[in-house]
């Protein structure tokens, strides 16, 4: 008989017709079954699979890809043919069901971030009227730039499953070194290769439950303001401190915390440059010092490691992509002031963007473009 609740932190699968139909892997606590693409396409394997899941003793979830783009209309139509077959398969009533939202195969993510959105929830409110919990998949960047995940979370609660991996290739385990943060994730799909069985892995964020009847996700209340999470900063700076404490934080004067630099409180969401850590206090300057429990510490892999990707955020105006990691470089086309990109490690301060211009490769300087810290 299949689980009906799975713990945080645990490891699942998702499969489809690559995969066998004997949904055995080890470790595995979940499985998420693909049902459905569009309106006309279904998994052969997937009643198989979902039979196979539950008879192993997994929580047995589906999803379907989508291909509406940001199409409200198609987006219902999708989500209603995929509850369908979740139905008739055996998909248990109150467990999960998935939309599938990714650049490709009959879908595009390039419509505007709104409409984009308006189409995901459309998609997710069918399959809350269905009796199933809805969350929507794709990877961090599409996420973060081609929908809005505060409307989606606001909306459906901690129901982001998101696509994010350390490497291509085998891995075991996860490694939340490399977790994409952001608020709302549910689920964090780590690598393509799990174990090497050739199925992707995935890792819990919260509990997992199938539950019966059709309730909405119960909000959780904060017992701190959320301070700005994704910070920015220079290429080389390697951590820093953002105050989350909503009464905001004192600076102490040793590690000790024995003496307060001063009675005024640094305010949340205040950022400042980690120097070091002693005592499970966080340094900020030459006798300056913050309590651990005050303050998210974020890293920036960028300064570490100048085959990174990451994104960056361009902070000055009349910033250019140049031709070649050099201050004499060419200009060769303009970057708008506070617009993203995406970029794939750096030389020195140059850093690499991942989009081509005619095929090749161009530079933004890394004072003018500062790493957003996810």
């Amino acid at each position: 008989m299949s689980s009906s609740i799975v713990s945080k932190k645990s490891y699942g699968v998702d499969v489809a017709s690559f995969q066998k139909e004997n949904v055995s892997y080890t470790g595995a606590k979940f499985a998420i079954v693909k049902l459905t693409q569009g309106t006309g396409y279904i998994n052969p394997k997937a009643k198989a699979q979902i039979k196979s899941a539950k008879a192993h003793g997994l929580l047995t979830m589906g999803y379907f890809y989508a291909n509406h783009s940001g199409s409200v209309t198609r987006a219902r139509a999708e989500a209603k043919y995929a509850v369908e077959k979740a139905k008739a398969y055996g998909v248990p009533a109150g467990s999960y069901i998935a939309d599938d939202w990714e650049e490709g195969s009959g879908n595009s993510v390039n419509g505007g971030a709104s409409a984009n959105t308006d189409a995901v929830l459309a998609a997710m409110q069918v399959i809350k009227e269905a009796g199933y919990k809805p969350l929507v998949y794709s990877g961090a960047f599409n996420l973060r730039n081609h929908l809005s995940t505060s409307r989606i979370v606001k909306s459906f609660g901690t129901c982001l499953w998101v696509a994010s991996y350390k490497v291509m290739g085998r891995q075991d385990s996860a490694d939340f070194n490399y977790f994409p943060s952001m608020d709302g994730v549910a689920i964090w799909q780590f690598t393509d290769n799990y174990r090497g069985l050739g199925v992707d892995g995935n890792i819990t964020l919260v509990d997992l439950k199938i539950s019966s009847g059709n309730q909405s996700p119960k909000k959780v209340n904060k017992t701190v303001e959320s301070p700005s999470q994704h910070p920015v900063v220079k290429w080389n700076i390697g951590a820093v401190a953002v105050v989350s404490n909503s009464k905001g934080a004192y600076v102490y004067t040793s590690s000790k915390l024995d003496k307060r630099e001063s009675d005024k409180l640094k305010p949340c969401g205040s950022v400042w440059q980690v120097l070091g850590f002693e005592n499970g206090a966080v340094k900020v300057g030459k006798n300056q010092y913050f309590d651990g429990r005050a303050v998210y510490v974020k890293t920036n892999p960028i300064a570490y490691n100048d085959a990174k990707h990451g994104v960056a955020k361009i902070v000055m105006p009349h910033t250019h992509a140049l031709d070649a990691p050099k201050a004499d470089a060419g200009k060769v086309y303009g970057l708008e002031l506070n617009s993203k990109v995406e970029i794939q490690g750096r030389v020195g301060r140059f850093l690499r963007i991942k989009e081509k211009h005619n095929g090749k490769t161009v530079y933004v300087t890394g004072n003018r473009a500062y790493i957003v810290l996810y």
